[in-house]
């Protein structure tokens, strides 16, 4: 497989918020679970590529950028994970973006510019 072919799951961290790395975790696992539960529900848009990801590894990469550029990617239509107020955000932070499993090359235009957490 030619490497931009392949498939790879994308979280942005809003690193505007300055959260914990247990506080990351927990926003990350949250968007995968919302993700997951997309993709099942949603099977005729996302089942090929979803079957596919899920049988080479589910390869999952987390990114940092700033609360502007989430919001960017939130007009694109991804989804995104809003704190609850309970610990260390205030409520109604965005804290991730996920983007479904993708094509490296495909996703490339959506975060292209953003570094590895």
């Amino acid at each position: 497989m030619n490497p931009s072919q392949e498939l790879v799951q994308y979280y942005v961290v809003n690193e505007d918020l300055s959260m914990s790395k247990g506080k990351i975790a927990s926003q990350v696992a949250h968007a995968a679970t919302i993700m997951t539960l997309h993709c099942l529900i949603n099977r005729e848009q996302y089942h090929n590529v979803f079957e596919s990801w899920l049988k080479i590894g589910q390869k999952k990469v987390v990114l940092g950028a700033a609360e502007k550029q989430l919001h960017q990617l939130i007009e694109e239509g991804f989804l995104f994970i809003r704190d609850g107020g309970r610990t260390e955000v205030p409520e109604g932070s965005v804290t991730v973006v996920v983007l479904p499993p993708m094509e490296k090359a495909q996703a490339r235009k959506f975060i292209g510019s953003l570094k590895v957490l």
